[in-house]
């Protein structure tokens, strides 16, 4: 949990700028998280609904789908479909917030066409091609990158927030407020069953987390 834990809090709460305690607030905003079903993203679903956020969150096979509805998505968009028809499909002509945890190259003229204006993008995947900026420039949207590790390599000023959030998610996680995305646990620790976690996770298809122990 810390890592995942980690990435979507800070994407959430401090690149996409959303206050968790102002719930009331949040009750009337949006939220689209490109890839629910993962490790980060099944995380970021809990921690939008417990901010009082309605998340839309995409998966595309039955069982992500009931994953992700189950830990905290409101509603659901196929990232194999046109997210742009897929979201407006369910009533919504743009979203106020973006998390994108896969394809940025992919989805990013989607995720440009449903931002609303002055809302705000965050991805965690690095582009492999130019992405074009410009497509936010009418909107005066802001996209921002979010890598859990910035704070610990350049050693910040405000590194001592990464210990006050792992507090914080360890007393959710004790509360039930949000739960563990463990999903499989292969043990014990030795050569075939770290090759199966490696496959299991390269698949692009892995639902929550895997974890090897003895």
């Amino acid at each position: 949990m810390p890592l995942t834990s980690l990435t979507a809090w800070e994407a959430l709460f401090e690149q996409l700028e959303i206050d968790p305690e102002d719930k009331i607030n949040n009750h009337g905003k949006n939220i689209l998280i490109i890839n629910g079903s993962g490790g980060v993203g099944s995380t970021a679903t809990q921690l939008a609904h417990w901010a009082g956020l309605n998340v839309i969150a995409s998966a595309s096979r039955p069982e992500t789908i009931a994953w992700t509805i189950a830990h905290g998505a409101d509603k659901t968009v196929n990232h194999h479909k046109d997210l742009v028809t897929e979201v407006r499909r369910l009533g919504y002509k743009y979203v106020d917030y973006v998390l994108e945890l896969n394809d940025l190259d992919g989805h990013w003229n989607e995720m440009a066409e449903l931002i609303k204006p002055s809302g705000h993008i965050a991805s965690i995947t690095e582009n492999r091609r130019p992405i074009n900026l410009r497509k936010l420039t009418t909107k005066r949207a802001t996209f921002a990158w979010e890598w859990m590790f910035s704070k610990s390599y350049y050693q910040t000023s405000d590194m001592i927030t990464q210990h006050q959030i792992l507090n914080q998610i360890s007393h959710l996680l004790d509360e039930g407020i949000i739960k563990s995305t463990l999903n499989k646990k292969l043990s014990p620790i030795n050569v075939d069953n770290l090759k199966t976690a490696h496959q299991l996770v390269e698949t692009n298809h892995m639902i929550g987390k895997v974890v090897v122990s003895n």
